[in-house]
Formats: C-alpha cells, sequence, structure tokens
C-alpha cells in the first residue's frame, strides 16, 4: 500500500521553488518553528495544509497523494495560472498584494507571474504553461 506523507510533499513544493522555510513561513503566515514542524509530520490538518498549499501554487490533491500512485489529474492552465497569481500577491516583498485582479485580462495576470518568476528566480506555473506565449508575446 502506497505511503502519505504530507511533510515531505510540503517541503519537496517548498524546495522546488527554491524557497528557505524562513520564506515559505512569510508566504504562508507562519513561523518557520511551523514550517519546521510541518515538514515532518505525515499528516497535516486541512486548514494547516490550505495555507501551504497556496503559498507554493500547488492544489491540495498534490499534498494528499500517497507516493507510488501516478499523479492526479492537474489543474487546468487558467487554474494554475490563478494559483501562480495568489502566490505573487501574497509576496510582501513584490509589492503587489494591495492590488486587486478583478480588472486584469488572463495574459496580464500571466505577465505578471512570469515577471515574479524571473524576479525570484522560482518557477510557479508548470512547464506546459510558461511555453505557451501570452497575446502580447505572440503579437510581438
Amino acid at each position: 500500500m502506497p505511503s502519505m506523507d504530507m511533510g515531505r510533499r510540503i517541503r519537496e513544493a517548498r524546495e522546488s521553488l527554491g524557497l528557505s522555510q524562513h520564506q515559505l513561513a512569510e508566504l504562508a503566515g507562519v513561523s518557520q518553528r511551523a514550517v519546521s514542524y510541518a515538514e515532518r509530520q505525515t499528516w497535516v490538518k486541512q486548514s494547516t495544509l490550505e495555507k501551504y498549499a497556496a503559498a507554493v501554487g500547488r492544489p491540495l490533491s498534490y499534498f494528499l497523494r500517497p507516493y507510488g500512485e501516478e499523479l492526479a489529474p492537474g489543474l487546468s492552465e487558467a487554474e494554475a495560472v490563478q494559483q501562480a497569481f495568489a502566490v505573487v500577491c501574497r509576496d510582501p516583498d513584490f509589492g503587489f498584494g494591495s492590488r486587486g485582479d478583478e480588472h486584469l485580462s488572463s495574459g496580464a495576470i500571466k505577465d505578471i507571474v512570469r515577471l515574479y518568476e524571473r524576479y525570484r528566480g522560482v518557477s510557479l506555473l508548470p512547464p506546459a504553461t510558461q511555453e505557451r506565449g501570452t497575446t502580447s508575446e505572440q503579437g510581438a
């Protein structure tokens, strides 16, 4: 029977973004000690897991999938972009958190996420999403 290890998934998601425990703590609104503790647990309560999932731009299903099973169907491109944008908006150093996205086109949101990825040196969007150009890039 495959094992489930939510803490390991939290750590893997954090490391895939090149974040330290302290950086993840800031994004999730918890202490570094809380991140360290969660990463050592096999099971994390849903409200806590939701904070980490939002901070790293991953769906809850990523953390709930047992090791040894095939990947569950992923997010649509639009959902992946929205989750990544939520991470960008929560970053206090990026200076975008105070602005809402209600008047931004999906292409603009994607461009903001790409800018953030370059600025932070992280990857928030799945590779397939990163390869597709937005309307602003296609028109250039």
